[in-house]
């Protein structure tokens, strides 16, 4: 006879919920360095993933461990660190090693592949995945108010990431919103619903003008030209319409408005762009060059591309440059595939590449696959509009370090239960 008084708990549903909280922290890694003066590097998601790691151990201590099959592609990724910390260990052997900017990137790519792993061994329902990613919205549209305040309320100018570390990456996450919501407008909903949410839309977009993110943009062009595909005949000519206001109200010169300063600071960079300036990016794209016809294709070893710069980049004129060069610092490469190349070396690209191009025809197939449901194909045309979306993302910045990358890696790339 089972005993009354024994409480029975349902682990996967724990993990179910912390990965809420893990979705809804992404935006807030500076939240207590910001309001409190707090700076440490127990930062919300860092501690959430080691909550999320701790109870998985439970599971795996009292239950079997459960691994999706249909997730083998993964295995090409956790190459990717695999191949990075052996020649690492080869490198420490053979020659001078930080052995400082190892171990700190190590633990924070150690921190996300683990708590990647775990969401992709977690049973997921659909209706759990979506309750998930409206935590994520959530999380996004507050760091977004927060944006607004700073910027308009407050009178703060120019690119603002609200809790966010880095302009990019709060741009990056509000790309990823804003798709999700312009793709579920596609299906039926109560017109209180359909009104609430094209005006969130309308203030995530204003935001994200705020941003400034160039690379953010083109994600954004890239996303809409697939939702177009992905609409019927009706809202493609809604989107023609409301996408040619935009652009006219965003042409410089043509509207004076002070409702259209936000965007601005957007447009004002992609000016800079076409007039001509180089970003600093093609400075380092081209020193990384050099260092790989010097030192080798096999890779320098975990973090030693940043322990390394002063010495590959100090006879460079670029004024950036010159000033990390000067001071010690350095620049991360702004690409990830470059970043894989000189740090973990050709081998752990090749794993890459292999990675992302076996996990977009896997999402390529599921989005030309027939649903049954609305929530199945809103969650397969997301994922495969924000997976092509993450694959320009990595040319012109590095993720690997960062949480958003890997939350959204994780969640378009996950195979839904039913």
């Amino acid at each position: 006879m089972q005993n009354s008084s024994t409480i029975q708990i349902d682990l996967d549903k724990v993990l179910v919920t912390l990965f809420c909280c893990y979705a809804f922290s992404m935006p807030f890694e500076l939240i207590l360095e910001i309001l409190v003066g707090i700076d440490t590097i127990f930062k919300p998601f860092r501690i959430l993933s080691l909550v999320i790691i701790g109870v998985f151990g439970i599971k795996v201590l009292t239950q079997k461990l459960y691994v999706d099959k249909r997730d083998r592609v993964d295995w090409l990724l956790y190459g990717v660190f695999l191949y990075g910390i052996i020649i690492s260990c080869f490198k420490i052997i053979t020659g001078v090693f930080d052995f400082r900017l190892f171990l700190n990137d190590s633990f924070q790519f150690s921190l996300h592949v683990a708590t990647f792993f775990i969401y992709k061994s977690t049973p997921i329902t659909k209706e759990q995945a979506l309750k998930i990613f409206k935590w994520f919205l959530i999380g996004v549209s507050l760091n977004a108010a927060y944006i607004y305040y700073r910027f308009v309320l407050n009178w703060s100018s120019g690119r603002q990431a609200g809790f966010t570390d880095n302009p990019n990456y709060a741009a990056f996450g509000l790309v990823a919103a804003t798709t999700f919501l312009i793709l579920k407008s596609n299906f039926k909903q109560f017109r209180t619903n359909i009104l609430l949410t094209s005006f969130l839309i309308l203030f995530l977009l204003y935001t994200f003008g705020i941003e400034g993110s160039r690379t953010g943009f083109i994600m954004f062009l890239v996303a809409n030209i697939l939702i177009f595909f992905f609409s019927s005949i009706r809202r493609k000519i809604s989107i023609l319409l409301v996408s040619g206001l935009i652009l006219l109200l965003l042409i410089p010169g043509q509207i004076q408005n002070s409702a259209i300063k936000g965007p601005m600071v957007l447009i004002n960079r992609l000016n800079k762009s076409i007039e001509g300036d180089e970003d600093v990016r093609f400075v380092v794209w081209r020193g990384i060059f050099r260092v790989l016809e010097s030192e080798g294709y096999e890779g320098l070893g975990i973090g030693q591309f940043k322990a390394n710069f002063p010495k590959y980049y100090s006879e460079e004129s670029n004024k950036l440059i010159l000033e990390m060069t000067n001071y010690g610092y350095f620049l991360s490469p702004h690409n990830d595939y470059l970043a894989i190349l000189v740090d973990y070396g050709l081998p752990s690209l090749l794993f890459y590449i292999a990675f992302l191009v076996a996990s977009f025809w896997k999402l390529f197939q599921n989005v030309n696959h027939q649903k049954i449901d609305d929530d199945g194909e809103l969650l397969a045309q997301f994922c495969f509009i924000f997976f092509c979306c993450i694959i320009i993302f990595g040319m012109a910045a590095e993720n690997f370090q960062h949480q958003l990358y890997w939350f959204l890696l994780m969640f378009t790339t996950k195979q839904y239960l039913k």
